[in-house]
């Protein structure tokens, strides 16, 4: 059986891929770096315990682009396995790769557009909007994921006051980034970033009497 599990919302899709290899032997591979003769070794080789082995592949196919003799190529590799494999990758995949595999059970996680209108509306001033759109995101998110793309934001605006391109992202992401990073000083983004650290670390510590919810509240009021 052949699983494709894609999408930007990583967070969720990585929960879901930890859930399907719960229990099973598994056989992990990094697609980046995998040609058509490691692939096909990969999946044949046997179970070291006599058993069936889960293969999961991550980044086998968002990284070929246009390359669909290749696509093609890699895709029969993995239909001609007895084994099951699930494929994850961090981004959404085309139509053609899906067409490519035969007939997966294919999983789309795809953050939603308000998430990204609550990253865009992080800076000061903005309190009354950003906490809307935080109970809003809430609704389809647990706190952990939020939280988690709030690192990811201030990391990325962090890189870009700086001058630092962040890896992935297209010219007008960069620009959006860079037009939100003017709205505060790499100190105080520094800061900001020291906070979510701090945060994490109190929960798993069990040091702090909030819940991640509340303890993301008073982050945004404190902007």
């Amino acid at each position: 059986m052949i699983t494709l599990l894609h999408g930007d919302d990583t967070a969720t899709s990585r929960n879901e891929l930890q859930r399907l290899k719960a229990g099973r032997e598994i056989r992990q591979l990094d697609g980046r770096g995998l040609t058509d003769t490691m692939l096909t070794q990969a999946l044949e080789s046997d179970s070291l315990f006599g058993g069936d082995t889960l293969v999961v592949i991550e980044n086998l196919f968002s990284k070929l682009g246009k390359k669909p003799k290749l696509i093609a190529t890699l895709a029969e590799i993995i239909k001609r396995s007895r084994a099951d494999v699930i494929i994850w990758e961090d981004k959404e995949v085309g139509i053609t790769i899906t067409k490519n595999l035969g007939n997966p059970s294919v999983r789309l996680f795809k953050i939603p557009i308000s998430l990204f209108q609550f990253l865009d509306g992080i800076k000061p001033g903005n309190t009354k909007s950003v906490l809307t759109l935080f109970q809003k995101t809430l609704a389809t998110h647990a706190p952990e994921l939020i939280y988690t793309m709030i690192v990811r934001r201030i990391r990325q605006l962090i890189q870009v006051a700086d001058g630092v391109t962040p890896e992935g992202l297209q010219s007008w992401q960069v620009s959006r980034l860079t037009s939100q990073s003017r709205s505060f000083t790499i100190d105080r983004l520094i800061e900001l970033y020291r906070q979510l650290l701090n945060m994490e670390y109190s929960i798993k510590t069990g040091s702090s009497p909030f819940t991640m919810q509340q303890l993301l509240e008073q982050y945004l009021i404190d902007l």
